[in-house]
């Protein structure tokens, strides 16, 4: 049985007709860039707009439960024969919710968690994290432990090949980038070096043409495990379309993504590497992710191109983090 249809036919008739005119989400499990920014603007029945909501979130009750606020989780609680709730968070309820719905599907099965992969509460909402595509170190423990502070390991020449740039990747674990300043590309510069790699401005990757080098902003829950902060930037664009950023995006071919943690004297640390290669999957992702918006100072047109941070929960960045296997 479908958790979601079955949640679905069990919303309120306010809650049906909220999530059916709300604004829909940027990316859309197709693969579709972005869905109509508006949804129906007629009057819809209640039947009408419980096959809108079905249609939108299909086979997703992770969106629709990220989708419902906390009253709206509540009723759905009650309707659902659940305890009536007193207390709980909304990421409780949601979390409770999904169980609840994945008992449903499985019908009393055991089917473990590779079939059924148990959502993280990142944010509030929950989370499905995709497992690791490529290389990343190990950890002592999951979710994965900030570094001990090092110092820097002087770098001489560039690495010559790609097992020596993962040990200076490896080297970089836990040496503080320090304050940032007005340069938002700064934390990235240092890091870069911080593996004897010079950014060279060109239109190829930073490491011999061959691997570009990006940092992705992360932090911890409460809970201990690792979310992304915000989207990465990944090129300026160069023209009036997101076609005049394909070069800039081309390099993301092979990434070496570099997990950068804030620290509290206002500086930085990298917590991690994710070494992502480039495959017919990962070019879905990256096509479904990325986009454009304002970048630079205020008052110019400048834009950028960004990679949703969604795109690392797929793409199993998060799970290099939080465990390839936490549940």
């Amino acid at each position: 049985m479908n958790a979601a249809d079955h949640f679905v036919a069990r919303l309120s008739s306010e809650a049906a007709r909220r999530l059916a005119v709300r604004r829909v989400r940027r990316f859309a499990p197709g693969g579709a860039e972005r869905l109509e920014p508006d949804g129906p603007r007629a009057p819809l029945s209640i039947d009408e707009a419980r096959a809108v909501i079905a249609a939108r979130w299909a086979g997703d009750l992770c969106g629709l439960l990220n989708a419902l606020t906390r009253a709206e989780l509540s009723e759905l609680a009650i309707a659902l024969g659940a305890p009536a709730p007193t207390d709980e968070a909304s990421s409780a309820l949601r979390l409770a919710l999904w169980h609840r719905g994945a008992a449903l599907e499985r019908g009393g099965a055991d089917i473990g968690c590779a079939l059924q992969p148990v959502p993280h509460v990142l944010g509030g909402h929950l989370v499905i994290a995709a497992p690791p595509r490529g290389l990343y170190p190990p950890a002592p423990v999951w979710p994965r432990p900030l570094p001990l502070a090092v110092d820097a390991t002087p770098m001489g020449d560039e690495p010559d090949d790609l097992d020596a740039l993962l040990a200076a990747a490896d080297r970089a674990l836990g040496v503080p980038l320090g304050p940032r300043g007005r340069d938002k590309g700064a934390w990235g510069t240092r890091a870069a070096r911080l593996l004897g790699v010079v950014d060279r401005g060109a239109d190829e990757p930073d490491w011999r043409g061959d691997v570009e080098i990006k940092t992705v902003p992360v932090a911890r829950e409460p809970s201990g495990l690792w979310r992304i902060v915000e989207d990465p930037a990944i090129a300026m664009l160069g023209g009036t379309s997101a076609r005049a950023a394909a070069p800039a995006v081309a390099k993301l071919q092979r990434t070496l993504w570099l997990a950068r943690a804030n620290s509290d004297d206002g500086g930085a640390t990298l917590v991690s590497w994710y070494l992502l290669p480039w495959d017919a999957d990962v070019a879905q992702l990256a096509r479904r992710y990325l986009h454009v918006r304002p970048k630079g100072p205020r008052g110019t047109d400048q834009r950028g191109v960004y990679l949703h941070k969604r795109f690392f929960a797929d793409a199993g960045l998060l799970a290099t983090l939080n465990g390839p296997g936490a549940r």
